[in-house]
């Protein structure tokens, strides 16, 4: 094609379009592998786009916290726990109670314990007097969740004061998820 340096750049350029290869000819389908190929493809697109359109997809939130001592004054079981958040601000109106909710408590030296609960209050908890100037402008806030546990714990005999709390928020449809955006 480009061998004979004595031709002119035109006759070079005509010669290279002919011997090109026509992309119709790659692209036929010819033995029974092929055409198996292709049917698993489209197949496993339909899944996907039917997944998309009509399954769900569960949207949690993981906050890392700190185990709160019950009030005095309250009726606190062994099966309820407080426990403060850091929350960012737009998330936190989305938590409510009666939504579930795991515990994961890793104690130091065993493997990791996980309870399940559901939330039965969630409130802010009051800064100082100094902090509040900033508490407006602080894309976080500091929430106190309370949560009822599917079992009993002694919250005196664990040895580590932070959990890490998992909240389901909702179940969707895949496609809306895609056009809201992260939580």
């Amino acid at each position: 094609m480009f061998n004979n340096l004595f031709d002119s750049f035109h006759n070079t350029v005509v010669e290279s379009k002919r011997e090109r290869e026509q992309l119709d000819r790659l692209l036929t389908i010819s033995t029974p592998r092929e055409r198996l190929l292709i049917v698993v493809i489209a197949v496993l697109l339909f899944i996907f786009a039917t997944w998309i359109f009509f399954g769900d997809v569960t949207r949690s939130l993981t906050l890392d916290g700190a185990l709160v001592e019950p009030d005095g004054n309250s009726l606190a079981d062994d099966r309820s726990v407080s426990v403060i958040v850091w929350i960012k601000r737009n998330t936190a109106s989305r938590i409510r109670a009666g939504m579930p909710a795991l515990m994961e408590l890793d104690l130091s030296g065993e493997e990791a314990t996980t309870l399940d609960g559901e939330i039965t209050a969630i409130s802010a908890v009051p800064l100082s007097k100094e902090l509040t100037v900033l508490e407006s402008e602080a894309p976080v806030s500091m929430q106190r969740i309370d949560l009822a546990l599917s079992e009993s714990l002694d919250i005196s005999s664990i040895s580590t004061r932070k959990p890490r709390i998992v909240i389901e928020l909702d179940s969707q449809p895949l496609v809306t998820l895609l056009r809201m955006g992260p939580p």
